[in-house]
């Protein structure tokens, strides 16, 4: 008898270790990306050494309160949270991919742009960002990030998103992300 109560000890342990929603909905079939389809995952779910700042199911986005929406492949950038005024992460994170906040993903591109680091391109997975990512709400946190901003490096990390995802796109998700950068860009200037 003690061995029953104690598996269901570990199984209620265990399901309370995890978020009560994966269990019973997919909050996430709700989300649209930058494209007006299903929101993807930045990474695969319960896979070891995965540990980044997602929500708790793999997604950018601000069902957990996170402010991290950019899903970007780290392989494909250099010493980006060095060339962002952060400690060494990205370093560490080599191989996978990560959910990072608009200010950073703006420095980075703003820094490029002034001819500070080295230009990259090609380094979103652009049907894992929500498409809150291209709202003023979420655009206005940014507008301040660490302290080490740069001028209009706002605008910056909005065209790369609309450059970089544009040219991924089909025809059908230029259209919607062409709405979101209008809308946007009219707001801002």
């Amino acid at each position: 008898m003690w061995k029953v109560f104690f598996f269901l000890i570990v199984v209620l342990v265990i399901c309370l270790n995890q978020p009560i929603k994966e269990y019973f909905t997919d909050e996430h079939d709700e989300i649209k990306n930058i494209y007006g389809e299903k929101l993807k995952q930045c990474r695969h779910k319960h896979q070891p050494g995965n540990r980044g700042s997602w929500s708790n199911d793999g997604f950018c986005d601000e069902m957990d309160g996170g402010v991290h929406q950019i899903c970007v492949n780290v392989d494909k950038t250099e010493n980006f949270s060095k060339n962002t005024g952060q400690g060494p992460w990205s370093e560490e994170r080599k191989g996978k991919n990560h959910c990072m906040c608009l200010g950073a993903w703006a420095l980075y591109k703003a820094r490029q742009d002034k001819g500070e680091t080295t230009e990259t391109s090609d380094e979103l997975n652009c049907e894992s960002i929500p498409e809150t990512a291209l709202n003023p709400r979420y655009i206005n946190n940014w507008s301040t990030w660490n302290g080490n901003e740069l001028p209009n490096q706002i605008i910056n990390g909005i065209n790369a998103i609309y450059e970089q995802c544009g040219k991924q796109a089909t025809v059908e998700q230029k259209a919607y992300l062409d709405n979101l950068y209008d809308n946007i860009i009219n707001l801002i200037n």
